[in-house]
Parts: structure tokens; C-alpha cells; sequence
């Protein structure tokens, strides 16, 4: 006699270092889409308090004596990444707002379990870089696009260490 034995294959339990991953990038994605999605309403009276703040600060180094160093650069930094904004608004929060929500959902689907989601992540984070890099100025957002590289290098090799648990 013959005895038919079905097995059922139980679902992959998620790891608690992919939990943690993915929370911390729900919360990160998010809030930067709604500062993005913020900054696109609100960005006509912020300009202005920004751009009188920034010039402030230029002057009372300038009055100092202080030129030149990585503060006075800052602020300029400051100054041009606002007035090129100011200029490709639209442009800058789509391209923030779209590579936000493809994070968010890269991020639901290695939630999920799903391999595809790490995929997307990788795409959208490493593209979403390129935004200041390319429509604000270059000189301007390398050093803050530098700090966010390397966390999100972390983080995509922090996912890439847990694929081995997603289908």
C-alpha cells in the first residue's frame, strides 16, 4: 500500500536584521518623500527666509575676516543649491518624489521577502543620487550627495547580505 505524503512548504520567516532594515528605510524613504513633497508646496515662502538667512551668515563672515574654509564654502554651496532649485522646482521634487516612492515600494517588497524589491531599491537610490548631482549643480551637492552615498551604499550591501533569505 502506497501512502501519499503532501508536504507544505512553510513560508520563509523574515530575518529580524531584514525587519530592522526595512523599517529603518520606511521611515527614511518617507520622510524624505514628505520633505520633498513639502518643499514643493512651500518652497515660495521658504525661499525667500532661507536666501535672507543664507546671506546673513556670508556676511558675518565676510565681516569676520573669513572669506574662504569650508564654512563660507557651505553657505555658498547653500546659496547656489537654493537659487538652482528655485529655478528646476518642479523638475528636482518629481524626480525626488518618484525615486522616493520606488524606494518605498523596493522597500515593501524585500519586506515581502522579494528579491525584486531589492532590485528596485538598488535602482531608485542609486539613481535618486544623481538628482542634485545633475539638475542642481555639481560642485554645490557633492559633498552632501558624498554622505548620503555612503549610507546608501551601507544600506544596499546591508540588503544585499540578507538576499539570500528573499525568492
Amino acid at each position: 500500500m502506497e501512502e501519499n505524503v503532501t508536504t507544505i512548504e512553510l513560508p520563509k520567516k523574515r530575518p529580524t536584521f531584514l525587519t530592522v532594515l526595512c523599517i529603518l528605510s520606511f521611515i527614511g524613504s518617507g520622510f524624505l518623500l514628505g520633505s520633498n513633497i513639502y518643499q514643493y508646496f512651500m518652497f515660495d515662502t521658504t525661499y525667500a527666509k532661507q536666501m535672507k538667512m543664507l546671506e546673513t551668515q556670508q556676511e558675518a563672515l565676510s565681516d569676520a575676516g573669513i572669506e574662504s574654509g569650508f564654512a563660507y564654502n557651505s553657505i555658498q554651496n547653500g546659496i547656489v543649491t537654493l537659487e538652482k532649485t528655485s529655478q528646476n522646482l518642479g523638475l528636482i521634487s518629481g524626480a525626488n518624489i518618484l525615486f522616493a516612492l520606488l524606494s518605498l515600494l523596493g522597500v515593501f517588497l524585500m519586506f515581502k521577502m522579494s528579491k525584486n524589491g531589492f532590485y528596485l531599491y538598488t535602482f531608485a537610490n542609486l539613481f535618486w543620487l544623481l538628482v542634485p548631482l545633475a539638475l542642481i549643480d555639481f560642485e554645490a551637492t557633492m559633498m552632501n550627495t558624498a554622505v548620503l552615498g555612503f549610507f546608501t551604499i551601507v544600506f544596499i550591501i546591508m540588503y544585499a547580505v540578507n538576499l539570500k533569505h528573499m525568492k
